[in-house]
């Protein structure tokens, strides 16, 4: 099942990061399809950390910190801050393999 689609600037993706998992549980899982960029996926894990997986790649455990300051920099090497990211959210378990 997935939920509707919500679309934030740039500067906001970081507030949609930590306001997703805050609101979720472990294993729910986020997807961010940035314009002319491989989709990343983020899954919600314990103590504050995520799993990232950019499309077609292997994945890596990271810090929420440090997925933030990942997401900031991905965004400001491939995109203006005007360019919309959207965040669709799946249901747990759904996650990209």
């Amino acid at each position: 099942m997935t939920e509707p689609r919500s679309q934030c600037t740039a500067a906001g993706v970081v507030q949609t990061v930590d306001t997703w998992y805050a609101t979720t549980t472990d294993g729910d899982t986020v997807v961010l399809a940035l314009p002319d960029a491989p989709a990343i996926w983020l899954v919600h894990r314990p103590h504050a950390q995520v799993y990232w997986q950019t499309e077609g790649r292997r994945g890596l455990t990271l810090s929420l910190v440090n997925a933030r300051q990942r997401l900031a920099m991905v965004q400001g090497h491939r995109h203006s801050p005007r360019t919309a990211v959207v965040a669709l959210r799946a249901a747990a378990g759904a996650a990209h393999h």
